[in-house]
């Protein structure tokens, strides 16, 4: 039977890898006593956003935020603070590696500076299991982007309708949305499965 879908978007950060900038944030929040929402607001929307389209330097990213948050703490202590909490989720590459001998491509989509990115790759070995790996900043373009998501189409020769972008934050997938591609926020693992399974199922 003809396959519906061709390609499968699967976020990096928030689903192949466990951890993310809501880890360390809710680290910083617990021992400084600050609100997490306006922690994340800072580190991840103003200053990592910058350092992943190449504005800003890593130890720009994490001094400017502690400055501007008011914390006292080397720059590098929360940048290994946030990659300690890089975990492989060993269950959602099992299941990407059973769609691929099932036929479907898989693509790993990060947003991320260059070296955190490399750092995972190596750190769990992804070349192993993956073939298609993309770092957005490479492309100098926002990951949650229109532009984005026709580079992707472009590339990988396939139409809207053939691709589902999965991603654990809501606001990466608008732009793919709008354009037909169906998309999937994860939550947990158990019920991402289900729908992405029923998603592929569905004529």
């Amino acid at each position: 039977m003809k396959k519906n879908t061709k390609l499968i978007i699967m976020d990096l950060y928030g689903i192949i890898s466990l951890g993310s900038y809501w880890d360390v944030t809710n680290w910083l929040a617990k021992k400084f006593r600050i609100d997490p929402e306006k922690i994340y607001a800072v580190l991840y929307h103003k200053y990592f956003s910058r350092a992943a389209m190449g504005e800003i330097t890593e130890r720009e990213l994490f001094k400017g935020a502690l400055s501007e948050l008011h914390i006292d703490m080397d720059w590098r202590e929360a940048r290994d603070k946030h990659l300690a909490f890089q975990i492989p989720n060993k269950l959602a590459i099992k299941l990407c590696q059973d769609l691929q001998k099932e036929g479907y491509t898989m693509l790993l989509l990060s947003k991320n500076i260059p070296a955190h990115f490399t750092h995972t790759k190596k750190q769990f070995e992804l070349r192993k299991f993956f073939k298609y790996i993309t770092n957005t900043f490479d492309l100098g373009l926002s990951k949650a982007s229109n532009e984005t998501m026709l580079w992707v189409l472009k590339k990988f020769k396939v139409k809207p309708q053939e691709v589902i972008f999965c991603d654990d934050q809501a606001f990466n997938l608008v732009e793919a949305k709008k354009i037909g591609i169906k998309t999937i926020l994860y939550q947990d693992f158990q019920s991402f499965k289900r729908k992405l399974l029923k998603m592929l199922s569905s004529v």
